[in-house]
């Protein structure tokens, strides 16, 4: 609670946060802090949870919830500046854990694909080049598929992890560029 606060950040993503206790447990976001929030509604024990300042940001469409991935895109709550009116999205992820590296992949390539879906929904000027930003837990080290997808744009049939293939085709970024 005090380092939230501390850090006073327009988006906060957790993940591992518990469907049981999720209202009693970050009830002080909203009520000390002025943030709004979604938790991730699908099975597991452990899901990912976002979180805005509402005085900042604010959400233009409703989260989208994929496979222990939660989309939500937002735009800079009163400037009149129009390029501070473009959309930004945030995928919150907590994926799979264990021998698990092409559901690892298929996740985050499901992830991005879905901004940049809602992106061309949204009729951003430029899909390809949205304003995306991924996060949380990925449950691999810098070797995992799911990292070499988004800072390579590309994990292929031949990318092993833990012993494993994770994909049986090339699975392509469907942006202009990789991730930074």
């Amino acid at each position: 609670r005090e380092r939230i606060g501390l850090i006073d950040a327009d988006v906060v993503c957790l993940q591992e946060v518990s469907p049981l206790s999720f209202e009693e447990d970050f009830k002080f976001m909203t009520e000390n802090l002025g943030y709004d929030g979604v938790e991730l509604f699908r099975k597991g024990r452990f899901r990912p949870a976002t979180f805005w300042k509402k005085d900042r940001v604010e959400l233009i469409s409703p989260a989208q919830h994929k496979d222990r991935t939660m989309l939500t895109t937002f735009r800079l709550v009163g400037s009149n500046d129009e390029a501070n009116h473009d959309n930004w999205h945030v995928l919150n992820c907590h994926f799979q854990a264990g021998k698990n590296g092409g559901r690892r992949v298929r996740q985050c390539d499901e992830g991005v694909t879905a901004a940049y879906k809602l992106a061309k929904k949204l009729k951003e000027k430029n899909p390809e080049d949205l304003k995306l930003i991924v996060c949380g837990d990925f449950n691999g080290g810098n070797e995992s598929g799911a990292v070499e997808y988004l800072e390579k744009g590309i994990v292929d049939q031949d990318f092993i992890e833990d012993g494993e293939q994770v994909s049986s085709k090339a699975k392509k970024i469907p942006l202009s560029a990789p991730l930074i």
